[in-house]
């Protein structure tokens, strides 16, 4: 009775901190300088013909933040790809974007709530304001969120759990970490097939956006400072060598032979070391949350059980 207190409490306080952060920040993905915003604007460039790095007349407007925001977007050219297709709706499309990726976030975390046990409640309800920031940002992390969680449902499957992680990894780099999990798991046909779909999204970006733009991405790169909030920002070192750092990291904690807990320090790792790192990124970690599923069944199945009735004896 006590775990299952527990377990609702912890439930309780997701929701409300959802609530809150819903209440301060509201849903209005369509603000300009919004994340979706310019992932629309992104998709408008590629649409007519514009350089995707550089603003060029006629594009819609970008505010450009030096040293940290030097070109009008900092992802890497799939995100704009996949904006191509979006972009044809128009304004729209940033609240539909946006929408979606609430109901991302919600589903992911209320399936971890219901699932889990006090491990994971614990995990999702100490992160809730992250999450709940990041659910109404329009931002592609609140997909990313899924798609880490999925990657850990999904690791026996080889194919499916390398997509996700390539697609995790085109979203938001720093999630190549995961690769280091897949590999000290021996899971190395997940490997393989990670670089299988990368090469596959590779070839898509290049056929969406041509070569000239992944070269003015990786131009860049290097103009563009790290985020005041993110470790880079605060500690003064380069994001290369914090993700180096956590490579390590996540390698040391690898010889313990727990791939749950492996999993688990890669993805908080991955948030950690990005360069974009504000408090909605720390919703990403949450899906560390996914590796302390308990295998017998979560608190709400054993309260279901519990409530039962129990057959007589005669």
């Amino acid at each position: 009775m006590l775990r299952t207190s527990a377990w609702l409490a912890l439930v309780a306080l997701a929701v409300l901190w959802w609530l809150l952060v819903f209440g301060v920040l509201g849903f209005d993905p369509s603000t300009p300088g919004s994340d979706a915003w310019n992932y629309l604007a992104a998709g408008e460039r590629l649409n007519a013909g514009h350089p995707l790095y550089a603003l060029s007349p006629g594009d819609r407007p970008i505010t450009l933040v030096p040293p940290y925001w030097t070109v009008p977007l900092l992802a890497p050219p799939p995100i704009a790809v996949v904006w191509r297709p979006l972009a044809l709706l128009g304004d729209p499309a940033m609240t539909l974007w946006a929408g979606a990726g609430l109901l991302a976030t919600l589903a992911t975390a209320g399936w971890l709530l219901v699932r889990g046990g006090l491990a994971t409640a614990a995990i999702v309800a100490v992160l809730a304001a992250p999450i709940a920031i990041q659910s109404l940002a329009g931002n592609a992390n609140a997909f990313l969120f899924g798609i880490l969680v999925l990657a850990w449902v999904f690791r026996a499957r080889p194919a499916v759990v390398g997509s996700l992680v390539a697609a995790a990894i085109a979203i938001k780099l720093t999630p190549v970490l995961l690769l280091l999990w897949l590999a000290t798991a021996r899971r190395w046909h997940g490997v393989g097939a990670t670089a299988l779909a990368l090469a596959v999204i590779g070839v898509v970006s290049l056929a969406g956006a041509g070569l000239q733009n992944h070269l003015d991405w990786l131009a860049s790169v290097p103009q563009s400072v790290p985020a005041p909030t993110s470790l880079a920002g605060i500690t003064g070192i380069s994001s290369t060598v914090l993700l180096a750092i956590a490579a390590i990291v996540v390698l040391g904690v690898s010889r313990r032979g727990d791939e749950r807990l492996t999993f688990s320090v890669a993805v908080v790792a991955a948030a950690l070391v990005s360069p974009a790192l504000y408090l909605g990124t720390f919703g990403i970690a949450a899906a560390s949350a996914a590796a302390w599923i308990p295998e017998r069944g979560s608190v709400l199945a054993s309260l279901r059980a519990a409530q039962r009735p129990r057959p007589t004896t005669a």
